[in-house]
């Protein structure tokens, strides 16, 4: 029997994931948690195989969850449940040490098959891209841009979140930074690109 904790400050989300795992008779989730602290102190005084761990929680997010579970757990199996299929957010993932990342759209018998995998021993990571950042790949960050307006590193990265949508708190969580320097990044990159907000920092960005 395959013991499994979650933590997912969605209750509709995570008592679906573990309606589907129980179905399975192999698999059994003996705790939903709605936050990493909840988990952590939960992992304190019983034992389990695996856990799935969202990255945006409050109290205690997806990341400061996995750091301290690593070095207070080290047997059990960490695997991170997310809704993004966002190439910089899955390789900070990676950089975590976890043993698994999942899609939450994935279909049942998938996420079960996964789930057995991992526990079996063999990672699993369902994203089809390698790990490097995909910075490196895209055009809008050639030299000739990043010159032009002087981005650093960290500029660009929030840049490219951006354009994919995301909000400043989901930028602070997947980069592991406060909303506050997320905030005070994206004041610097307009001043750079001289715009005033960030329709005009997008078109500034087409154009270019």
């Amino acid at each position: 029997m395959i013991t499994i904790a979650i933590a997912d400050d969605h209750k509709l989300m995570s008592e679906g994931i573990a309606s589907i795992l129980q179905s399975d008779p192999d698999l059994s989730v003996s705790k939903i948690c709605t936050n990493g602290k909840e988990l952590v102190e939960y992992l304190k005084n019983n034992k389990v195989d695996l856990v799935l761990v969202d990255l945006n929680m409050p109290v205690l997010n997806g990341p400061d969850t996995i750091r301290i579970l690593r070095n207070q757990c080290n047997a059990v199996k960490i695997v991170v449940l997310s809704m993004y299929a966002d190439e910089t957010i899955y390789a900070k993932c990676r950089e975590l040490d976890i043993n698994g990342y999942l899609h939450k759209d994935s279909d049942a018998q998938h996420l079960i098959d996964a789930i057995k995998t991992i526990s079996a021993g063999e990672n699993r990571y369902d994203y089809d891209h390698p790990t490097k950042s995909s910075l490196s790949e895209d055009p809008l960050f050639e030299d000739r841009f990043v010159n032009k307006f002087k981005l650093s590193r960290r500029e660009q990265e929030i840049i490219q979140l951006v354009r994919n949508g995301h909000t400043n708190q989901e930028i602070a969580d997947i980069l592991f930074l406060s909303i506050h320097t997320v905030m005070t990044h994206r004041k610097n990159i307009l001043h750079k690109l001289g715009v005033r907000n960030t329709a005009e920092m997008l078109t500034v960005i087409s154009n270019n």
